[in-house]
């Protein structure tokens, strides 16, 4: 959803997850609002995942190319962060911003 400008939630597509106010871990730049969303570096950590993080394209590839071990290299995947259009939205409106 949309206010004052700034999308609020962000599906992340591969994990089936919404997530509110999404932004880097790393530098906190907040997510594309665009329609077409933004690449995305997940880090799942613990034994059952239950604490997760989120980079942007930039700080994920500095991120990627950085990590040495494979153990470290399997906890990351790459995914798509799509901004959730407000509920009065339609997809012309949508279509118009593109």
């Amino acid at each position: 959803m949309e206010r004052n400008g700034r999308t609020e939630s962000y599906l992340i597509v591969n994990r089936v997850e919404v997530l509110d106010a999404a932004g880097c871990s790393a530098c906190g730049r907040e997510f594309s609002g665009e329609p077409a969303g933004e690449k995305t570096l997940v880090l799942s950590l613990g034994s059952s995942n239950e604490r997760t993080y989120f980079f942007c394209g930039g700080c994920g590839d500095n991120i990627v190319g950085r990590a040495e071990s494979e153990l470290a290299k399997k906890r990351y995947i790459w995914d798509w962060a799509v901004p959730l259009r407000a509920p009065g939205q339609n997809a012309s409106q949508i279509a118009e911003a593109a």
